[in-house]
């Protein structure tokens, strides 16, 4: 056995130590496979069977590039060309060390090996391989020995011609050219001539934008940073976990510079750094401070989520903190919303609450040249609404949604006639009612809106359109937003009060010239007045002892009084005064159904708005008469008719039972139900109610549809 060691050792067929070899890319099986049978074989001593799997491992491996691959190719060939020489194969041993040289020149035979492989090995040296002394200035620098870096020194180099580059930040890049001779000894050196000054920086925390001059020049990365900036860090009590990653500023020239450091939610830093030469500069940790305001966030209405540019907050009241900077604070509930806009400043404390309205987000302009966006002037200018909100949606959200819908920025365009603009007349009533609501979704919104300017030369002078949730008919409203008394106007008619209860004893009255006191005109046959005595023709000259001139003075007698009675002097058509003490009631009030300058739209959220908050059992019948009412004046009629199924009311003079009968009857001839709407109708005319508080009598209109229902089955 000791002479049979003795052998092998002579024959240097010793392998090679495994803590040596190079790791295989994960995954690679075949080559795994290969390697691991060619070293079993090799130890076996089996050198006829190691062979075949090195043939074929480096076959594998020399269609593989990387600096890993060629290790793991020169320890492949070592192995085979030892083999070979096992199998007495000297020439293919020597072909195979040639082999290893060209792929990696400076390789040095490891484990015990024999002196005549050793031999054959430096044969194979002297004919393919030559040392370069290599000197490169700065000493720093990248050096790359064809495309393979190399470090300055002596260098094994297969001979033959070469080309040497070298490069660094703040030099030029230089190459040069060489040619290695079998023998000799070759010499290359490079200077790298100067070109800019470098700065190296960190930063904390890390992901700070650097700008050198106003030009951002890239962000600091995650750490960790050298360990010199670690010391530094912990003498300027900076924590060197917070530390960034080095950042290298390049292409600086002499003269001083001006370096910012920026970050969201963070102060801006800023240092001075003089560059006398061109040279290498390092600043120390550069720290920076938290910017932050503190946002307390509340609303009245119970449900209200909080959302700050956006984003949810969850349910109010909140309290958080803002970053330095501009903001969007908003209160958002199903019936609408409060916003408000705020420029945060650091440890500024702001207070965000205030009465939610229904909100129409504006999804639509005309503008497309200007730098300024429309719609912002426009939720400026209109910021006084107190029953409405108008906000711009973010442009790219807004964008994203019209892309979603394949609309054009101006879809929604119209005149202050009612009339559509451009492309807006390419947009039916339904696809309006379906877009209405699509985009009112998409928006946590109530409605929609657009701006529209018809004069191009003159931008100021706007047509702002509404459209609530899945209606088709806008309002239209037209303002200069250079005149604030045309914008104080239109926010004026947009806020008109909603009233649904009225106090009424039951009559109509008009002035009459060169008369004292208005004239009765007509009488709810049911209703306090006809009660206490009152007729058409009689003049009201006083209520409650104080003289009326007017019918506006009557109405408003009346309305002092939330209950009671209120005690009136009339004198009757021969001139007898008397005085009556009718009875006050508190009767519905309907918006007219064919009342073309309503603004129906903003009627519309405001009156559902009305409804989730109302817990009155008589307020809620009214407002959804009013929503009836006006969903009739849109020709909604299955909105309508839902609307008005929930309708109770009391009997009583005025607005009543009557007015939801012929309303249902109105809506269920307009769907095609006849035997339903002639039932409805039948009673609106059996009814003394009016259509509205100042009429006319249900009665008679019921009466004219019935007979048009008739005259329809006639014919």
């Amino acid at each position: 056995m000791t002479r049979l060691i003795t052998s092998l050792l002579c024959a240097g067929l010793l392998l090679v130590s495994a803590g040596a070899r190079p790791v295989l890319a994960q995954g690679d099986a075949e080559l795994q496979i290969q390697m691991s049978e060619a070293r079993r074989h090799f130890e076996a001593l089996e050198y006829e069977q190691a062979v075949p799997s090195l043939d074929r491992a480096i076959a594998l491996l020399q269609a593989r590039p990387g600096e890993d691959t060629r290790r793991m190719l020169a320890e492949a060939l070592e192995l085979r060309a030892r083999s070979r020489f096992g199998l007495g194969d000297q020439d293919g041993a020597k072909q195979d060390f040639v082999l290893l040289l060209k792929a990696d020149p400076g390789h040095a035979m490891s484990g015990s090996v024999s002196p005549r492989v050793v031999a054959l090995f430096d044969d194979a040296r002297k004919t393919t391989v030559t040392t370069l002394n290599l000197a490169v200035t700065p000493p720093d620098a990248t050096i790359l020995l064809d495309g393979q870096r190399v470090s300055p020194g002596s260098i094994a180099v297969l001979i033959g011609d070469h080309t040497i580059t070298a490069s660094r930040t703040g030099y030029k890049t230089d190459s040069l050219t060489f040619s290695a001779m079998a023998g000799m000894t070759a010499e290359a050196s490079l200077t790298l001539p100067r070109t800019s000054a470098v700065i190296a920086l960190v930063t904390a925390p890390a992901d700070v934008e650097v700008l050198v001059d106003g030009v951002s020049r890239g962000r600091t990365a995650a750490g960790p940073p050298p360990a010199d900036y670690t010391s530094k860090a912990t003498a300027a009590g900076i924590n060197p976990a917070d530390l960034s990653g080095v950042l290298m500023l390049t292409d600086l020239a002499a003269g001083s510079h001006r370096i910012q450091f920026r970050r969201a939610c963070y102060a801006l830093a800023e240092r001075r750094q003089e560059i006398s030469q061109l040279d290498d500069y390092v600043l120390d940790p550069v720290k920076l401070s938290p910017a932050v305001a503190t946002v307390t966030a509340q609303s009245p209405q119970p449900g209200t989520t909080v959302y700050v540019d956006g984003d949810s907050k969850g349910s109010a009241p909140y309290t958080g903190e803002l970053c330095e900077g501009a903001h969007t604070i908003e209160l958002r509930a199903p019936t609408g919303r409060y916003m408000r806009r705020v420029d945060a400043k650091a440890g500024q404390r702001i207070d965000v609450s205030g009465a939610l309205r229904p909100a129409f987000a504006l999804v639509s302009s005309t503008q497309t040249s200007l730098n300024t966006d429309l719609r912002i002037a426009v939720e400026k200018a209109f910021e006084p609404l107190r029953s409405i909100a108008v906000f711009a949606p973010p442009a790219d959200a807004l964008d994203a949604a019209l892309k979603a819908e394949k609309l054009p920025p101006d879809w929604l365009g119209y005149d202050a006639n009612r009339r559509p603009v451009g492309v807006s007349a390419e947009v039916t009533a339904a696809m309006r009612r379906d877009l209405s609501a699509k985009l009112a979704k998409a928006f946590d919104a109530q409605g929609i809106a657009a701006v529209t300017a018809p004069i191009a030369t003159n931008r100021s002078r706007i047509v702002l359109t509404l459209l609530g949730a899945g209606i088709a008919e806008p309002d239209i409203i037209e303002v200069n937003l250079d005149q604030q008394d045309t914008v104080a106007n239109a926010v004026a008619q947009f806020d008109q009060a909603l009233s649904f209860l009225a106090p009424s004893i039951g009559l109509t009255a008009i002035d009459v010239a060169d008369l004292a006191g208005p004239v009765i005109v007509a009488i709810d046959a049911n209703g306090p007045a006809a009660q206490a005595g009152l007729q058409p023709g009689d003049t009201v000259v006083a209520a409650d002892g104080k003289p009326v001139a007017s019918a506006t003075d009557l109405l408003n007698a009346v309305a002092a009084h939330g209950g009671g009675s209120v005690a009136l002097d009339v004198k009757d058509r021969a001139g007898a005064q008397k005085r009556v003490e009718p009875k006050v009631l508190m009767r519905p009030r309907v918006i007219g159904i064919s009342d073309q300058t309503m603004f129906v739209n903003r009627t519309l959220v405001a009156l559902r708005a009305r409804l989730s908050e109302a817990k009155d059992p008589s307020e809620q019948a009214a407002i959804r008469l009013n929503l009836a009412a006006a969903l009739v004046r849109l020709e909604s009629w299955s909105d309508a008719r839902r609307e008005l199924e929930q309708v109770t009311l009391t009997d009583g003079p005025g607005v009543g039972t009557g007015t939801v009968q012929y309303l249902m009857g109105l809506c269920s001839a307009k769907l095609g139900n006849r035997v339903e709407a002639e039932t409805a109708l039948k009673a609106a005319a059996a009814s003394n109610n009016l259509l509205t508080e100042d009429g006319p009598p249900v009665k008679e209109l019921a009466e004219a549809r019935l007979a048009e229902l008739a005259g329809n089955v006639r014919r």
